[in-house]
């Protein structure tokens, strides 16, 4: 039997990040490219989750859970960059569970987004 969970915590936007350049070729920046937003419920963080954070010099902020969507299968999720809350988090770590019904995020938050 199925079991569902209601992911009611709000919504996160998923996209990349674009090199900004300024007339002359230097550049001045990056911006985030929206290419979609999925429901969300925040986990709880476990000890081996700060761990694994810590392994790979980065800092654990939030660890959420979403649906996986067929857009993103065939993706590199840890390019991907989240926005929550007007805030840029990237991704240390996404793993899904068995039968690929959901994706667990393991997110830095970087700061507040640039946006076009």
């Amino acid at each position: 039997m199925a079991q569902y969970s209601a992911l009611n915590d709000g919504f996160i936007q998923f996209g990349t990040k674009e090199t900004k350049r300024s007339e002359k070729g230097k550049r001045i920046g990056d911006v985030f490219i929206p290419q979609g937003r999925l429901a969300y419920e925040e986990m709880s963080r476990r000890d081996e989750d700060y761990q694994l954070a810590q392994i790979m010099s980065k800092s654990l902020d939030i660890k959420i859970k979403t649906l996986f969507p067929p857009q993103l299968r065939n993706v590199n999720k840890s390019k991907l960059t989240m926005v929550l809350d007007s805030t840029e988090y990237n991704v240390i770590k996404c793993d899904s569970d068995g039968p690929k019904n959901y994706l667990f995020f393991y997110l830095q938050e970087v700061g507040p987004v640039e946006q076009d």
